[in-house]
Order: C-alpha cells, then structure tokens, then sequence
C-alpha cells in the first residue's frame, strides 16, 4: 500500500496516546504561539530541554514538524471535547520527572530531558509511563512500536546485581576515562560517578548551568553542547568498542543548592568475542 506523503495524517492513526503529559504540555504551549525559549521560561526549563521533548514527540508519533504535531494534539483534544468522548485528563505533569525536585521557575532549576536513544538492539527509550505495545505494524517505523528499559528499573538493577571483581572495575576505568572527555564532565565542580554490576554499567553525574540565561539558551554554548555530546555518537560508539551497549537514561533537575542537570545513563555489557577473552 503506498502512503500519499502529500495528505494530512489523521491524528486518530499517530498513536498520540503514547505522548506523556509533559510532551503534550509543551506542544499545547508550541500550538499556542510559544517558541521553545518562552515555554523553558514558562516551565523553569531549558530551550534545550523543551527540544528534547519536542525530538520525543516527534519520534514516537512520526510527525515530522513539531508545529504540525501541536495542531494534531489541539485538533484532537478539542475534538474529543466537542463530542464528549474525553476522558477525566490526567493533572499535567511537570518537565521533570516524578522522582525529580519540581522545578521551580523563579530559580530557573533545569528541567528534566528524556535522552533521544534508540539502542541498537531496536529498543525505544523512556516509555515507562506509554502503554504497551501493540503489535501492529506502524508504516513509518516498518515495525511495531516498541517498550523499551525503565530507567528507575535499570537504576536498582545497577545496585540489586551481584558485582563481578574482575570486570566491574575495569570497565568502570573505562568509561570514567572517556566521559572525562566529554566537555564539562567531571571538572569545575560537576561530579560524575560510574558503577558496573556484572552485566550493566549506571554513568552518572552533574552538570552545573550556566550562569547566563543567553548561554542557557545558546544552542552552542559548553553546556548545551555537552548535554548533546552525552547522547550520541562518538560516546556511544567509543563504548560499545568496549562492549557496552547503550541502553537508556535520563537527565533531571537535582535537588538541592545550587541548582544543577543530573544525567544517569546505562550501558549493557556486551558478550566479548573470544579471541579478545583469549588476549586478557
């Protein structure tokens, strides 16, 4: 069957029931009138943080502009409204997640920014709140839509998992090495953290914004560019050389003074070939 690209996609076949609140809520404000930097200071968010969730969006519904998406969300909801057929909504959830501080807009805390992975084992990221997936195939994707990793699940599988002494500490070496070459990452008083289990490694860490909201807001800026740099090639092709597959994570807004982004990312290990078993 060929799909006419030229013709308006219904909303009722975009799954926009995958959407969480916090996506919704950003593209209502886009539908609105707002730009990316009036909803981050609206939200006590980030210009950065507000397209992460607008990339999410996209990517979960193949909708291709992020305006187009708004219109199909505002047609939906004011349909749904019309014909009575909404249900109770859900109270609109912050940008940060639910473990997160609230944000709080006068103190311009960052918000929290879902990472835009797809591991490459074909798994969609945070989807913990999304119903589960139907087995009908979405002709955009080719496949049907898949659940992928909780990231507070992965989080105490780091901590519930036995450790194994001779690859743990090796691999944690590694990976603490490469982010510190990512700018920002551990120096200027921005913590980072790694630990491996025995089949999953947690890299996590703080990053402190800039003082500015002109470098907030600067898509170019060290700590735009970091938070970038956290979520895609090279750091993820570097670490699956050192057979670990990325597997999800999370950026939030800490808790506490001073205000501070805190990223948690999780790397499966991968089975190591055995002439390379062989050489240790």
């Amino acid at each position: 069957m060929a799909l006419a690209f030229n013709q308006p996609m219904a909303s009722d076949t975009l799954h926009l029931d995958r959407l969480t609140d916090a996506e919704r809520r950003v593209l209502r404000m886009l539908a609105e009138g707002h730009t990316a930097k009036s909803i981050a200071r609206a939200t006590g968010s980030t210009p950065a943080a507000v397209n992460e969730r607008l990339r999410q969006a996209r990517r979960k519904t193949g909708v291709g502009s992020s305006r187009e998406l708004a219109r199909l969300i505002r047609s939906q909801e004011s349909r749904h409204d019309e014909i009575g057929m909404a249900t109770a909504r859900r109270p609109v959830a912050p940008i940060a997640e639910p473990a997160a501080e609230p944000l709080r807009p006068q103190t311009e805390v960052i918000g929290m920014i879902a990472l835009f992975f797809v591991a490459v084992v074909g798994s969609a990221m945070f989807l913990s709140h999304a119903p589960a997936p139907d087995k009908q195939i979405d002709p955009l994707l080719g496949a049907p839509m898949q659940k992928g990793p909780d990231p507070a699940e992965l989080h105490s599988r780091v901590r519930a998992e036995a450790r194994d002494p001779a690859w743990a500490p090796r691999m944690e070496a590694a990976v603490r090495a490469r982010l510190m070459q990512v700018p920002l990452v551990g120096i200027g008083g921005n913590m980072l953290r790694v630990i491996c289990a025995t089949t999953i490694c947690e890299a996590g860490g703080t990053l402190l914004p800039p003082a500015s909201k002109e470098e907030q807001a600067d898509l170019r800026s060290r700590f735009n560019r970091t938070v970038s740099d956290l979520q895609a090639p090279p750091l993820r092709d570097d670490l699956a050389k050192k057979g670990l597959a990325s597997d999800g994570g999370s950026f939030m807004g800490g808790k506490g003074k001073p205000d501070r982004l805190v990223f948690l990312l999780y790397y499966l290990r991968t089975p190591e070939p055995p002439a390379a078993a062989a050489r240790r």
